[in-house]
């Protein structure tokens, strides 16, 4: 209890308080108030005083007389809202009108306070307005820490694939084009879309995502674009959705891939006119969004089996992200192994500092169906039955285990053992022979060896990137 009125009285302390008045009572009525409780103050007695003191230095809070005799205290609390917008204005009006109050709150001001001031009711305005500086800052931290966590240079694996990843995120990070994610789960498609989101202009508002999948058709709209009390039996209060939460920043659709095509219907109409009305509302609400999606199904399957619309696929396919398997980049499961330990190992729950070549050796030959996912469970797993320094194959999950001691212990047909090993590397040399022989057919033309190979252009464009083909190689 003590260290608590010691903490408060510390922020007290360190927080310096701007007021403009031209009322020298009143000025040094609020000066013995504030000082009394803590505070440090300066006091300026015009709007070109106050204007100057604001060029010199930030203050932490700013009271402002409402009339001036230089200067109206709206335009200084506009002044001061534009300048430093984390900064909380209280002003201070001898007027009881409510346009005075209207003008001043709808203006950004965090609270008001009559003339003559009262003592309790100024301690208590600062008290709030000191608390809500603070929250506002403990956000830009950590909002700061998430735009370093979800760097581009924190995307993790130096194949090929994934520096293909990471330059189309830097494509189209900057932009407010929609984006699709493409790739199975747990290959990591909300670890691209929040990338986007944190190397974008709109890094400093809110990332807000939604999982399609998860939701009901009945939930889903009202979870999106909210709803009115009184829309449905339970709808108690007012909602805002997630379009609305997002307003500014982004919003990722992960699982658009199953979202019922009566929603998809409404989420086409946002997309074009970026307004929508919540569920049982009649208002039009205007939003200024940067939509992400993400699926793991064929969009263009699902468009032709009638299960996703036609012109919703165009809209989201503007721009295309395909995120690889985690099997095709076997070379990053080391680097990501090594990662995970080091994140859980700050944790300070486990004693585990490092991975023996062995079990790295186990986990790279594992083919990962989970993917990134499931490697993440894995090294958890391992970290929690591992009582030494180093994790061993033995803390590896069984499946892991089974598949490096079949590995250890060949069958008695060396053909079959061969067969077993050698399958991925037969198919991968069998698609790389067909696309070479399209490609050469084509003229190197990848739209036309699409079309003969009965893919698409962008399913071709990922499986020459994954199989390493170059025309510069072949010639």
């Amino acid at each position: 209890m003590e260290g608590d009125k010691a903490l408060v009285q510390n922020e007290k302390a360190a927080a310096e308080i701007l007021y403009v008045e031209d009322d020298s009572v009143s000025g040094r009525l609020v000066q013995s108030i504030v000082e009394r409780e803590g505070y440090r103050i300066k006091i300026v007695s015009s709007g070109q005083e106050f204007i100057k003191s604001l060029a010199d230095n930030k203050p932490d809070l700013v009271l402002a007389d409402l009339h001036l005799p230089d200067a109206s205290g709206l335009d200084l609390l506009a002044k001061s809202r534009y300048r430093y917008p984390d900064v909380p204005v209280i002003m201070v009006t001898a007027s009881n009108s409510v346009a005075d109050v209207v003008g001043a709150l709808k203006g950004g001001a965090t609270d008001y306070v009559t003339k003559p001031v009262e003592h309790q009711r100024l301690v208590v305005s600062l008290a709030n307005a000191l608390k809500m500086l603070r929250q506002q800052q403990d956000l830009a931290k950590l909002r700061s820490e998430l735009n370093e966590t979800y760097k581009l240079e924190h995307i993790i694996g130096n194949t090929a694939a994934m520096e293909n990843v990471r330059e189309l995120i830097r494509q189209a990070g900057p932009s407010d084009a929609t984006v699709l994610i493409l790739g199975e789960s747990g290959t990591g498609k909300e670890l691209v879309a929040r990338a986007l989101h944190y190397s974008s202009p709109r890094f400093n508002k809110p990332f807000v995502d939604v999982n399609c999948a998860a939701l009901t058709e009945t939930l889903i709209e009202s979870e999106l674009f909210g709803h009115e009390r009184g829309a449905f039996t339970s709808a108690i209060s007012r909602r805002r959705g997630k379009f609305e939460q997002a307003n500014g920043g982004s919003l990722f659709l992960d699982e658009i891939g199953d979202m019922p095509l009566s929603t998809q219907a409404k989420i086409l109409r946002v997309l074009q006119e970026r307004t929508f009305q919540r569920v049982g509302g009649e208002d039009k609400i205007t939003v200024n969004v940067r939509v992400i999606c993400a699926t793991n199904r064929d969009l263009e399957q699902a468009v032709q089996s009638g299960a996703f619309r036609k012109d919703l696929f165009y809209r989201v396919n503007l721009f295309v992200i395909e995120v690889p398997p985690l099997r095709d980049r076997a070379a990053d499961v080391a680097e990501l192994a090594r990662h995970f330990l080091a994140v859980g190992s700050r944790s300070g729950k486990y004693t585990a500092r490092s991975i023996s070549d062995s079990a790295l050796a186990a986990l790279s030959d594992h083919r990962w169906p989970g993917n990134v996912r499931e490697l993440q469970n894995a090294i958890e797993r391992a970290m929690m039955i591992c009582h030494e320094d180093e994790i061993k194959i033995a803390h590896l999950p069984p499946a892991i285990v089974r598949g490096k001691a079949m590995d250890a212990n060949p069958p008695p047909s060396a053909a079959a053992a061969s067969l077993g090993r050698n399958l991925v590397e037969a198919v991968e040399a069998f698609e790389r022979s067909l696309i070479l022989d399209a490609l050469e057919k084509c003229d190197w033309n990848k739209t036309q060896a699409a079309r003969h190979l009965g893919v698409t252009r962008r399913i071709l464009s990922y499986k020459i990137t994954t199989l390493g083909i170059d025309k510069a190689t072949t010639e």
